[in-house]
């Protein structure tokens, strides 16, 4: 019996971010100094505001160490900044810079070409409502994962 994994939840939406990831790297390699994982940390820094390099390595799926050689490149191209946490003195919260900030803009005119040709077809009411269904799965979830 074939299973029809187009019909299931977890395989779309992981293969929907595979497929929009890969275009979001062919379009922005020509207007977007930066890698898909570095344009992930600024929007993620955008979005949470300044974290620590633990959190934000949850948030991007990577070890560590692996966060941590990230933001070293980042730091050396003027992309973020590390300060200090003053309730944690061993903690360094990450902060993104106006460079990046000016970058993020370019990099969502590139999310915002790829969202329109993902959602080519569908129409005003369709988007927003898929818009709306994915925030409140995103809402479910969190509330599990995020205790």
């Amino acid at each position: 019996m074939k299973t029809h994994f187009d019909e299931r939840f977890g395989f779309l939406i992981s293969d929907v971010g595979r497929l929009v990831g890969k275009r979001f790297d062919d379009l922005a390699r020509l207007s977007v100094d930066l890698t898909r994982a570095q344009c992930r940390a600024l929007a993620y820094l955008s979005f949470y505001g300044d974290i620590n390099q633990a959190r934000l390595a949850d948030l991007l799926e990577v070890a560590p160490i692996s966060a941590g050689r990230l933001l070293d490149r980042m730091e050396e191209g003027g992309w973020i900044e590390r300060l200090g946490n003053p309730r944690d003195r061993r903690e360094k919260q990450i902060r993104i810079t106006e460079k990046a900030e000016r970058t993020l803009d370019e990099a969502k005119r590139v999310g915002d070409q790829v969202a329109a040709e993902g959602l080519s077809g569908l129409t005003d009411e369709e988007t927003k409502q898929l818009i709306s269904l994915l925030q409140k799965v995103r809402g479910n979830l969190t509330r599990i994962v995020d205790k």
